[in-house]
């Protein structure tokens, strides 16, 4: 890795109260003795991957995800950002995110964390309504949310971020839009809407089986991304992603690091990364990643001794990510030279014929220079991602 090329850093909190119906991510709701172990573990990780890269990295973002980072002690959290900065480079002004469970934090806590560095809280709101929000099993209701809203912009974080979750069993365009402007009228500056999957293995995957939910409606869900769209348009919010909208100058300095397919450094159990041409995989269950952070690493940067599996990217699944990743920043989109520049070979070379069919079936478009998705192409993001896989 060039001394000179900034990381990301994305810091895996495993720990949550409680397990939602429709989540498939590396949490557990049992393992609250092993906090403090844990934030050992993870300053250890940061180290190590410092260490490795054999300079003091510059690193313009950080992204404390989870999981529930909010369950962490201001004491914790201050120990892990120390260990960053002692370790990297955090360049003045860098962006760091927390995500935050609403009911999960007071004035006092989200006062602190400003304090420590934190400039951006991420609220996993999900839905304004009461029964979608026991669908979903959230333990807060949306006077939490308002309330954590509310104590956030107390402390001085100018900069709040609101996940909503459309497609939910039995949610409708009204109560759909019912969350949208609930959440609107809290004034973030950024806001996510997720598509919900429902995973295997998961509580809401049993009840589709059983029949104590419907299977969620396709056709409706489009007709709520679209409604959100022309709502958050309306509010002056940009969609700089596929699931993302910001007001303008305010988009997710971390999420755009992906979009990108720029290096980030993964760190925590479970958590993944991709710098130095290798893609990598942390290992899942805390216990075993806590034991395996008493040795040392025995791979080059950025492979740290937690990490469980890794390869490295050769230049046809560069180009792939490169693709993926850079369409679903819908303004940006694919810039054609840099491409050309980076791989030697145009994009129309490198996937004979897959960029002109979906330019013709009206998918992507072309101008100045960039590849962008179409409004229909949108819709259909997924399927056009995957002919370049």
């Amino acid at each position: 890795m060039r001394n000179e090329e900034w990381v990301s850093l994305y810091l895996h909190i495993p720990f949550c109260r409680h397990r939602c119906s429709y989540c498939d991510f590396n949490t557990y709701t049992s393992l609250a003795d092993l906090q403090e172990p844990y934030t050992a573990a993870l300053c250890r990780e940061i180290e190590q991957a410092g260490a490795l890269a054999g300079t003091r990295l510059p690193v313009h973002t950080i992204f404390f995800g989870g999981g529930t980072p909010s369950l962490m002690s201001p004491a914790q959290l201050d120990r892990i950002l120390t260990a960053v900065r002692q370790s990297f480079a955090l360049e003045d002004g860098a962006e760091v995110t927390m995500e935050a469970n609403p009911g999960t934090v007071d004035g006092d806590y989200v006062t602190a964390v400003r304090a420590l560095g934190v400039n951006r809280l991420s609220f996993g709101v999900q839905s304004a309504v009461a029964s979608e929000l026991a669908l979903l099993e959230r333990e807060h209701d949306f006077p939490d949310v308002v309330e954590a809203v509310q104590w956030a912009r107390v402390a001085g974080f100018d900069n709040v971020s609101l996940d909503l979750i459309y497609g939910v069993p039995g949610q409708t365009l009204h109560s759909w839009e019912h969350s949208l402007r609930a959440a609107l009228a809290l004034e973030p500056e950024h806001l996510s809407l997720y598509c919900l999957t429902i995973e295997p293995g998961t509580p809401m995957n049993r009840w589709l089986g059983n029949g104590r939910i419907q299977p969620p409606d396709p056709d409706l869900a489009a007709d709520q991304y679209e409604l959100a769209g022309d709502l958050l348009a309306e509010r002056g919010f940009e969609q700089y992603e596929i699931s993302n909208w910001s007001l303008p100058g305010k988009p997710c300095a971390h999420n755009l690091t992906y979009w990108r397919n720029q290096p980030y450094l993964g760190l925590g159990a479970g958590a993944h990364g991709s710098a130095n041409g290798y893609r990598y995989e942390v290992v899942k269950q805390p216990r075993v990643y806590i034991r395996r952070l008493a040795g040392a690493p025995t791979g080059p940067f950025p492979l740290t001794a937690a990490v469980a599996d890794y390869h490295a990217v050769d230049q046809t699944e560069a180009m792939a990510d490169t693709v993926i990743t850079q369409l679903r920043l819908l303004q940006e989109g694919l810039d054609l030279a840099a491409f050309e520049a980076n791989f030697g070979q145009s994009l129309y070379e490198a996937f004979d014929g897959t960029p002109g069919q979906l330019i013709e079936w009206g998918l992507l478009a072309e101008g100045n220079g960039r590849l962008r998705l179409t409004k229909k192409g949108r819709f259909l993001s997924n399927q056009v991602f995957y002919r370049f896989m």
